[in-house]
């Protein structure tokens, strides 16, 4: 049956996603674009919600969201909506805090939003998807990477999907790094006490595990019980040639700054934490040669060009996690599509919507997606990156 689906899918042109973006160009809609009622053809607009943080320290990262997401919006409707039907956005501020996206949740599933591309930070989006499953609304995130959000997706697949890979993926990523070309080198872990930190320390440790790796030659917590400079005397005395490091920029740069200080020169690999100039500024010339696996920068797709192209030319900046909520916007109306095209007049089912997604490969900026049962990203984009000179380069 899901051969069978998939084969019919694939009839519907979600490959031209991308071409029918561009057919009519940058039309910047006002605000009377954002609020719902009748399309002009009579047909009822559909609704999305649109769920970030616009209060508060990550702020920023919600009007990178905002930018995205309502770029997106506008070249559709320009392009005729959804089968004549204008999107419309309603944006809510969850304030970066699972009790902000409870309360955002339930105002977007009050005012029958039929998807929501949100939220960004993790505990929000947690909460939030905790309110649209019952509802039956699709929730994309561009940013949400705790890899709970979709570990708890019930059998037969959920409503949540997101254009970020998950956190513990690079634990993954930096044991086949080491297996490939530091192996036969003794490992050392070292983490803080987040859960950030433990997630990823556990995943790395499992996946050195099965690649038939030696288990940690020592496995420290950083904290009011063990400074980083005492955590260097412990891994050099271990003999350990490459060290795992998983914690705060601040506090990874100061443990490779005490390494290289107590005569440690194990070669340093990490998560994306250590991609923060943070991390850098910290460490000084010691973050020289730090491995890090980082997501591949969304403006360095040349699928991305185009739209990067109308933005800047429109005064907007397409940095940080823009892209991956337009690419979230380019995959829910895809999936739209194909799903209000019987009855552009009926309402619109989500867990058919949810379907669509699961079991189809979308045509983005930030290339071909596809989704595994769980909504994760079948094939996230990752690049290695190293320090050199106090800058981050691809390797």
């Amino acid at each position: 049956m899901r051969k069978l689906m998939l084969g019919l899918m694939a009839l519907i042109a979600f490959g031209g996603a991308v071409a029918w973006f561009w057919t009519r160009g940058g039309h910047q809609g006002g605000p009377d674009e954002m609020a719902g009622g009748v399309s002009a053809g009579g047909l009822p607009d559909i609704v999305v919600g649109l769920g970030l943080p616009l209060t508060g320290p990550e702020a920023g990262f919600g009007t990178q969201v905002r930018t995205g997401a309502e770029f997106a919006i506008q070249i559709i409707n320009a392009n005729g909506g959804i089968e004549g039907r204008k999107i419309v956005l309603e944006t809510v501020d969850d304030g970066c805090t699972a009790e902000g996206g409870a309360r955002a949740a339930n105002d977007l599933v009050a005012d029958h939003v039929v998807a929501v591309i949100g939220h960004f930070c993790s505990a929000a989006s947690r909460a939030a998807a905790a309110v649209y499953g019952p509802a039956g609304v699709v929730m994309i995130t561009p940013g949400s990477s705790d890899p709970r959000l979709t570990d708890d997706t019930p059998a037969g697949g959920g409503m949540v999907f997101r254009t970020v890979w998950r956190d513990d993926y690079q634990g993954i990523l930096t044991a086949a790094l080491i297996k490939q070309s530091m192996g036969g080198k003794k490992v050392a872990v070292v983490r803080d006490g987040t859960l950030y930190g433990q997630q990823l320390a556990n995943v790395f440790k499992a996946a050195l595990a099965k690649l038939e790796l030696p288990a940690p030659a020592a496995d420290l917590v950083l904290g009011d019980d063990l400074t980083a400079k005492a955590a260097a005397a412990k891994i050099r005395s271990s003999g350990a040639g490459v060290v795992f490091v998983v914690a705060k920029p601040g506090a990874a740069g100061g443990l490779v700054k005490a390494l290289r200080q107590g005569g440690v020169t194990a070669s340093i690999v990490g998560p994306d934490a250590l991609a923060s100039p943070e991390f850098a500024d910290t460490a000084g010339k010691a973050a020289d040669g730090a491995i890090i696996t980082f997501a591949r920068n969304p403006l360095d797709y040349p699928t991305a060009a185009k739209a990067i192209e109308k933005m800047v030319a429109m005064g907007l900046d397409p940095s940080g996690y823009a892209l991956n909520a337009f690419a979230a916007a380019e995959v829910l109306t895809a999936a739209l599509r194909p799903v209000v095209k019987p009855d552009p007049r009926g309402a619109i089912d989500g867990k058919r919507l949810a379907a669509t997604i699961r079991v189809n490969r979308f045509t983005t900026v930030l290339g071909e997606l596809a989704f595994d049962a769980n909504g994760d990203l079948a094939r996230p984009g990752v690049v290695y990156y190293v320090w050199k000179g106090g800058e981050l380069q691809a390797m």
